[in-house]
């Protein structure tokens, strides 16, 4: 059979339905592009953008050392995610922590561990007292629960340590 008898794959028909190959070419191109659209959406959730991961979770230390703070930095509205404060100071006494910015704005404190010696207000933020181990160090486990939208900046200070601030993002 001769190939110029037979009809090209990407020729217009008009039997036995009629065809516009010029716009159903456009329409797959689209819809590749739809499906390129969707991987990556799903390779970024799977890498922490929407929330969990590896892109969202942060380890910032002060410049000097002696405060570190373990966060994620996006929430979802109504999740519970989790925060580690280490900060170094005089052993076996007690180490200040205060978190002032827009934390209790948009978050809610679900949990706080060790249960601070003793707290108290400061602004718009609050100061904590722990009770240092005989290295010095002081760690508080706190789980934060997601109430607000949009972005949030937290600045965590210690006497005698660098301030570190963070920033953190809800999604609905």
């Amino acid at each position: 059979m001769n190939d110029k008898s037979r009809p090209h794959d990407y020729q217009s028909r008009d039997y036995p339905v009629r065809e516009d190959m010029a716009y159903q070419v456009k329409v797959w191109q689209f819809e590749r592009w739809g499906w390129y659209v969707l991987v990556l959406l799903v390779v970024l959730g799977l890498c922490g953008v929407f929330s969990r991961g590896p892109l969202s979770f942060r380890d910032v230390h002060a410049s000097d050392g002696k405060l570190r703070v373990q966060y994620e930095v996006f929430h979802r509205n109504g999740s519970t995610n989790p925060m580690v404060i280490s900060v170094v100071g005089v052993p076996d006494s007690l180490v200040e922590v205060e978190l002032s910015g827009s934390l209790l704005d948009g978050f809610s404190v679900e949990m706080m561990l060790p249960e601070p010696v003793r707290s108290s207000s400061a602004g718009k933020g609050m100061k904590l007292w722990l009770q240092a181990d005989p290295q010095g160090r002081a760690n508080l486990y706190l789980t934060l629960r997601g109430d607000g939208l949009g972005m949030f900046s937290t600045q965590v200070k210690s006497p005698g340590a660098s301030p570190v601030t963070l920033d953190q993002f809800i999604l609905p």
